[in-house]
């Protein structure tokens, strides 16, 4: 019996969009975009970017699990699921020109904090565009890659302005449609949204 070993960078998914395939039922994870903040063999994670709390049954779940400080009351409908692990946690996707020492770097251009101060910051900032998320997603060394392997999501590159500037009921259809093709009948391939 011949052995193959396959080799890649370890790091190819990091900065990339995952596009969950239209097969896929899982309640939060079903025509979800999810940005990969990390890849490597130890595991990966990402963030849902597509999935507002006031758009769906998921506040009904954890919109309890955390609670923002009154003067940011006018952000409440615009947080994000960013996935089931640590739902109870803030993260702030944001442009690297504005940042903290806490931010970490995912690309040249964009960056995640959990330091929700920075919501000050931002928020005196007109045109600083940011997204609040709760939780993220993740998954354990060689899981992402046996998910890939079955078929349930798409690779893709992406924009600071698809992750920032569309809006997330139109995310999952307008980065399928980029690719050219209809979920329903296709199986895999890369592009860029």
């Amino acid at each position: 019996m011949k052995t193959v070993f396959l080799f890649f960078n370890v790091s190819f998914l990091t900065n990339q969009l995952l596009i969950a395939m239209p097969h896929m039922k899982d309640p939060f994870f079903s025509k979800s975009v999810i940005y990969i903040c990390e890849h490597s063999r130890a595991g990966t994670m990402g963030i849902i970017i597509n999935k507002q709390f006031n758009d769906s049954k998921l506040n009904s779940f954890f919109g309890n699990l955390f609670t923002l400080d009154k003067k940011y009351n006018s952000l409440k409908d615009d947080i994000y699921f960013g996935g089931p692990v640590l739902v109870e946690k803030g993260l702030i996707i944001h442009l690297s020109n504005n940042k903290t020492p806490e931010s970490i770097c995912v690309s040249n251009s964009i960056c995640i904090t959990s330091d929700l101060s920075f919501l000050t910051q931002l928020n005196e900032k007109n045109n600083a565009p940011f997204k609040l998320m709760l939780g993220h997603a993740g998954w354990s060394s060689g899981q992402l890659e046996k998910e890939l392997e079955n078929g349930d999501w798409l690779v893709q590159n992406t924009t600071d302005d698809f992750l920032l500037s569309i809006p997330a009921k139109q995310m999952w259809k307008q980065a399928t449609k980029s690719l050219g093709f209809d979920t329903n009948t296709s199986i895999g391939m890369t592009g860029q949204a």
